[in-house]
């Protein structure tokens, strides 16, 4: 029961810690980003994450899931559309991956890329950002699926332009000097750019037109597999050698690990440390009781000493009597046999006149050995009668 109820302290205590935890935890690195530097995951619900805008997609009956592998990993129509969000710099995909991606697209995928540097070359199709554009200058240039509804795109000061070299590119939203929205043809597949993540991400989609923007990246298609990358984001992968512990980053789990550890080690100390006296080490008898009970007969008839033994014999006996008879320790001796003899069908007199011989012979009156005898012998029957009784 002890155990117990310190096993039940500790795990009360860890609960307790996770809770705290979970109370107090505080994003650190929601407070350190900005506009230009914010973290694009779809994962993220802060205001520069597109969270939002994953779930709009959900919600609006497209197939929508996340990427977590390498772009090496892509697969025909496996997904259909791969959207690439503003990845950190130093997660970008690698040349590998890139020429993964430009197979892929050639085979009839649509790429994506939402991102304020737009600087690949994808098949025959040269993408390139360069001057900001002034948010108020913005406007689409042609009737399209892509600027259906679009009257305003609401941009952040930051949007630029891009510039795509090769056949087929059409530029829908944007001013003379380059487009914000532009898509263009790669093989049997197609690439899209946005310049400016602000349009999709949770503090801009709800903006002027954004909603509709984002929707009409998905309008002169039929409904596939669309995947967010998010492998680039830091999800599904190992970063700097923390394995497992990258998944965790950021949130209150680390310390609820060491926490939990620090009370393991708690335990095992506890339950491993003596908290009393110590305990003497148990002696084994040497002797059996044959020999305890011979070397006591032995001593009590060299001291002739039949008296004490009587003694001994008698008042064990007498005590079993009692508890027999129901009477208190204390009963007269003749109204102990009758209440003995007559619960165990035994002669009141004989039984009496036994118990009255032994008060003698306990008392120091004389006797011999045989006699001795046959008064333990005729206990022991008056015992056995008593046992067997229920």
């Amino acid at each position: 029961m002890k155990n117990a109820r310190a096993i039940l302290l500790v795990a009360g205590l860890f609960a307790a810690l996770i809770a705290l935890n979970l109370l107090f935890f505080v994003d650190k690195a929601a407070d350190d980003e900005s506009e230009a530097n914010g973290s694009r995951s779809s994962y993220r619900a802060t205001q520069f994450g597109t969270l939002a805008f994953y779930t709009l997609l959900k919600e609006s009956g497209y197939d929508v899931s996340r990427l977590e592998k390498p772009l090496t990993s892509l697969k025909p129509h496996d997904p259909d559309t791969l959207i690439i969000i503003s990845p950190p710099d130093a997660l970008n995909p690698d040349e590998q991956e890139f020429n993964s991606l430009t197979g892929w697209v050639e085979a009839g995928g649509t790429a994506v890329i939402i991102d304020r540097r737009i600087d690949v070359t994808i098949g025959a199709a040269k993408v390139a950002t360069g001057r900001p554009l002034p948010a108020l200058s913005a406007g689409t240039t042609q009737p399209t699926p892509l600027t259906r509804g679009v009257t305003r795109l609401s941009l952040s000061d930051l949007a630029t332009r891009v510039e795509v070299s090769g056949t087929g590119a059409t530029y829908h939203i944007g001013d003379g000097g380059g487009a914000v929205l532009a898509d263009t043809r790669v093989g049997k597949g197609r690439l899209v750019m946005l310049t400016d993540p602000h349009v999709v991400a949770n503090n801009g989609l709800g903006e002027a037109d954004n909603v509709i923007a984002a929707l009409n990246l998905f309008a002169d298609q039929p409904k596939g597999k669309i995947a967010f990358d998010e492998y680039h984001h830091g999800y599904g992968r190992s970063v700097a050698g923390d394995g497992l512990m990258a998944y965790f980053r950021g949130t209150p789990v680390p310390w609820m690990m060491a926490q939990a550890a620090l009370l393991a080690a708690v335990m095992v100390y506890s339950f491993g440390r003596r908290f009393a006296r110590p305990i003497p080490i148990r002696k084994e008898r040497r002797t059996t009781n044959l020999e305890f009970v011979s070397s006591m007969a032995n001593i009590t008839r060299l001291a002739r000493a039949s008296d004490l033994a009587m003694q001994n014999i008698y008042s064990e006996f007498r005590k079993r009597l009692c508890r027999f008879s129901r009477l208190p320790s204390n009963a007269e001796t003749a109204r102990l046999a009758e209440a003995a003899a007559s619960r165990a069908g035994v002669d009141s007199r004989e039984l009496s006149t036994l118990l009255h011989r032994c008060e003698e012979l306990a008392a120091g009156e004389k006797v011999s050995d045989s006699e001795l005898l046959k008064l333990v012998s005729r206990i022991r029957d008056f015992e056995t009668k008593l046992v067997s009784k229920p």
